[in-house]
């Protein structure tokens, strides 16, 4: 590791002292990407190291192909996890500062020692910044901010008077997702485990029972024509309460959520589920159902009352059947491939035996997808409608009756605020919105996806669902760090209302100090090309000629919005650089994003950018597991990202968490695969000194092998296919590698291959492949250059891709076969037959491969006069091939090829079983080897032992 940490931190200075990415805006075709800025409340952990990783892989790919590439980074300290996290210090909380000690290994007297929100910041950003660098990061530093500075706070207010001015800010009462404790409307950033409250409207049907009614809370109201019955638990207190007038029984937890949403709850009696019998009225059909017992009913969701539909869900047939129930399910909707009780078919179906097997959850999902996507109602006013439309307007039909209330429930509870508060719903009044509500709003941000591309693509719906289904978003809250709301200045704007449009700010951070603050009239300059020179100049707002008139005013000193001549110059500086890197082209994050803060990215930016500084691309990357378990504090299996970087070196780590899996899948870190890597690497490196000696036959199927993967790459790295580059550049090179020394390669091709690998590995591993490059000397195959980092991307040279390869993987099936054989017969060999297929074999291998049937194959073979010499074996040998026809290849050898190709090898092979080899075609085979020779097949030979 010694040697590793040397490498790294000689590449690292390297980097530094020539400035390599510190790109300047201006100097050629420009590609700016960002990836999420942390949160510097606790150190990263090797999770976190994924998709800066994958970022940075993209980053360098993109100046070897000729981008100016800029990668900044920027600390968000927005909200109250960080004060949360300094009280705790403060207060000596024991379970946080055992975690800091045992699993980031920050002494008690240190951590302790953070109980200034302030002093926290400045300790896990400088921890975080250092270990970014360690990792080799391609960032450029000078623009580095954090999101409590003064200069970045004008900018957000900014950009809220934009949204302000659009009709996207509104006030209002709303339901929100609510800490009780600290008396907040809470986001993801305010969660333990970072989890986004999602909210869920409820439609509380009326069921009339005694003096009032029962109301039963469901996300499927047009299901109400096939209620059967009403569950409700034995075991719960109900609350007899007035709510705005009338009379309902729930439970206790559903009017103290009744009364957090604003309507006026008064509780005046309990009655208990025991004694809740009898019949209640649909209030659409007017049918009498029975009440009836069931356990399963939880007091906490909805109104603690439930409607049961047996016929459209699992658990409610399931319940029924348990207590050997004689009522009949009644269909309410159709859909494909089900009979009219959709729920009692999947149930039997998939042998679930009752509403306690972990099935019926799995049956649930089933039916209510399809229900939901593909379903048409067959009952009701709105019959023969399509369910996704119909389900909106019986809600709103139930509503505007006033047969049913509406309560919001957060759907993917319990979410727990940091402090440890279970979050709750609740409406507040004299509250701040974002409106992601607005139709036209909405419209724009599909126009921009349109134009977008989404990395892993198969994500594209679930951006477009979100868009949907956005609604009004509280964007302030009573305390925390971050920006003050420009329109009260008593609250402060959300984490994630400010972390949507910071990618803008990057393009002038380095141009400013950090407690500078622009007026609102010079961030319209610089980011909208709004204003006039002081002079009288014209409207700045031609984005292609930059500042337009006024840099001439500004160089005068007369100003571009009036003030000092040194001002003007840098806001004309500052537009130019917003000019030159917007929009921004790639921007990064971990897939957990794409329900809030990416389309809250997209949300802002048409709001606030023209057209054509719409953003361009989002790509998002799954987690990293540690030894197959998800990373957790209780676990103890967290392992901290310098830490990483200090026991396996960065490359190591790198190569480990973007190349272990596809990138919308979870990567897992473990020690096996990480001394795999560095074995793999300590080998590759080995062979720097190969000395390029006569070419051998072997030199063209490496070479081959090469530039096959060079036609590949540049697609697998615009896909951000990185596992697929990994597995070809590292471990299946490392394969060929070896092969290539057993077959006696000489070092020619392998100082190509070498050469290349550099490049193509270089984003991956960059102190490595740059070592390498320095190792290798003057280069012979690639043009040359300073650095890997700064070195113009490898092209595929199309005339070295030949059926060398096809050959050699002949030679490779033959030795596999010979020792598979040699397994089964147990005994030291004296000299091994190959026999070759002829070229009538070939023919019917092309037919097989053609018509996939036998057949067919067949008769298009009789048709043929060789062919039909050989019409007795014919048939067999289509049935041998169509039976793997799977495997089969339209790109197969000639007769002398393979030939060629085995021949060739016969010294190897003779020297790798230790006896003599003879290749020969099948139709010389003597009598007694004809039958075993019969058995060839087109680049398969037969093999026969003695």
């Amino acid at each position: 590791m010694e040697e590793m940490r040397a490498i790294q931190e000689k590449w690292q200075k390297k980097w530094g002292d020539a400035r390599v990415f510190e790109p300047d805006s201006g100097s050629g075709k420009k590609f700016y990407l960002t990836a999420a800025f942390p949160y510097p409340n606790s150190p990263q952990h090797i999770g976190h190291a994924r998709t800066y990783t994958t970022t940075d892989v993209y980053a360098r790919y993109k100046r070897m192909k000729g981008f100016n590439v800029l990668f900044p980074m920027a600390f968000h300290v927005t909200g109250t996890p960080i004060l949360g996290m300094a009280k705790r210090l403060a207060s000596r909380d024991a379970e946080i500062i055992e975690i800091f000690e045992r699993v980031y290994g920050i002494p008690r007297e240190v951590s302790t020692s953070l109980n200034d929100p302030v002093r926290l910041v400045s300790h896990f950003s400088r921890e975080i910044e250092q270990g970014m660098r360690e990792m080799g990061f391609s960032i450029d530093w000078r623009r580095k901010f954090y999101t409590y500075d003064p200069a970045f706070n004008s900018y957000i207010q900014w950009q809220f008077r934009k949204l302000e001015e659009k009709g996207y800010i509104t006030k209002g009462t709303h339901p929100v997702p609510w800490c009780p404790s600290c008396n907040n409307a809470v986001g993801s950033h305010d969660t333990r485990g970072d989890v986004d409250p999602e909210l869920g409207e409820y439609v509380c049907i009326k069921f009339a029972y005694m003096e009032g009614y029962l109301i039963t809370g469901t996300f499927r109201p047009e299901t109400v024509y096939g209620v059967t019955n009403v569950w409700v638990n034995p075991a719960v207190e109900y609350k007899k309460a007035k709510i705005d007038g009338e009379v309902y029984y729930i439970s206790r937890e559903a009017a103290e959520k009744f009364a957090m949403q604003g309507r006026e709850v008064e509780v005046i009696g309990e009655v208990s589920g025991s004694e809740m019998k009898g019949e209640c009225v649909n209030p659409v059909t007017g049918a009498k159902i029975p009440l009836l017992p069931a356990s399963f009913v939880d007091p906490k969701n909805g109104t603690g009352v439930v409607m049961s539909v047996p016929a459209h869900a699992p658990y409610d047939y399931l319940a029924l059947r348990d207590l050997g129930s004689k009522i009949l399910p009644i269909q309410v909707l159709a859909i494909e491939g089900f009979g009219k009780f959709p729920a009692k078919e999947i149930v039997e179906k998939m042998g679930v035996r009752d509403q306690n097997d972990p099935r019926a959850e799995e049956a649930t999902k089933e039916i209510y997808r399809k229900e939901a996507h593909t379903g048409k109602m067959v009952a009701g006013e709105h019959a023969n409608e399509p369910v996704i439309e119909a389900k909106e307007k019986i809600k709103e039909e139930l509503l505007k009756a006033k047969k049913a209330l509406a309560m919001y429930e957060i759907v993917n509870g319990p979410v727990y605020c940091r402090c440890g508060e279970l979050c709750i719903v609740k409406s507040v009044s004299d509250q701040w919105f974002i409106d992601y509500g607005n139709p036209e709003w909405k419209k724009l941000a599909k126009e921009c996806f349109s134009q977008m591309k989404i990395i892993p693509e198969k994500l594209l719906p679930e951006y477009l669902y979100t868009i949907d289904w956005l609604k009004e978003k509280a964007c302030t809250r009573a305390s925390g760090l971050g920006t003050k709301f420009p329109f009260d200045e008593t609250k402060m704007i959300e984490a994630l209302s400010d972390s949507t449009v910071y990618m803008a700010f990057y393009t002038i951070a380095h141009l400013l100090d950090k407690n500078e603050k622009l007026t609102e009239e010079q961030l319209d300059y610089v980011f909208l090309g709004k204003g006039k020179g002081k002079g009288g100049g014209k409207e700045k707002g031609d984005a292609k000629r930059g500042a337009g008139s006024g840099e001439a005013n500004a160089r005068k000193g007369k100003g571009v919005m009036g003030g000092d001549a040194e001002l003007n110059e840098r806001l004309e500086k500052m537009r130019e650089e917003f000019l030159y890197w917007y929009p921004l082209d790639s921007s990064h994050s971990a897939g957990d994003l794409v329900h809030n803060h990416l389309t809250f990215f997209i949300f802002n930016h048409v709001a606030v950018f023209p057209r054509e500084k719409w953003p361009k691309q989002i790509a998002t990357n799954g987690f990293v597991l540690m030894e197959g378990s998800k990373m957790s504090k209780s676990m103890g299996n967290i392992l901290p990202l310098r830490t990483a970087v200090a026991e396996y070196g960065a490359d190591v780590v790198r190569m480990c968490v973007v190349a272990g899996a596809d990138l919308d899948r979870d990567s897992d870190f473990n020690q096996a695969m990480a001394d795999g890597v560095a074995s793999r690497l300590k080998h590759i490196f080995s062979l720097k000194d190969a000395e390029c000696g006569e070419p051998a036959p072997i030199d063209e199927w490496l070479l081959s092998r090469l530039h096959r993967r060079l036609r590949n790459a540049e697609s697998q790295f615009e896909q951000l296919r990185l596992r697929d580059i990994a597995q070809e550049f590292l471990y299946s090179t490392f394969n060929d590698f070896r092969w290539y020394e057993k077959r006696g390669g000489k070092g020619a091709a392998l100082r190509e291959y070498l050469e290349n690998w550099c490049l193509v590995m270089g984003p991956f591993i960059p102190h490595f492949a740059e070592e390498l490059w320095e190792a290798l000397g003057k280069k012979k195959f690639v043009k040359d250059a300073m650095f890997v980092s700064l070195a113009e991307f490898p092209k595929a040279d199309e005339k070295k891709i030949t059926s060398a390869e096809r050959a050699e993987n002949v030679v490779v099936q033959t030795v596999e076969d010979v020792k598979h054989i040699l397994e089964i017969i147990r005994k030291k060999p004296a000299r091994i037959n190959l026999f070759v297929a002829p070229q009538w074999k070939r023919k019917l291998y092309s037919l097989a491969y053609k018509h996939k049937r036998v057949d067919a194959a067949m008769k298009e073979a009789m048709a043929d006069a060789e062919l039909k010499r050989e019409a007795k074996d014919a048939a067999k040998v289509l049935q041998a091939l169509t039976k793997k026809v799977n495997e089969l290849s339209p790109e197969m050898l000639a007769q002398e090829e393979e030939l060629g190709a085995l021949g060739g090898a016969a010294e190897f092979l003779s020297r790798e079983f230790g006896c003599e080899c003879v290749v020969m075609m099948e139709g010389e085979a003597s009598d007694e080897k004809a039958k075993k020779a019969s058995a060839a097949m087109p680049m398969r030979p037969a093999v026969l032992i003695e």
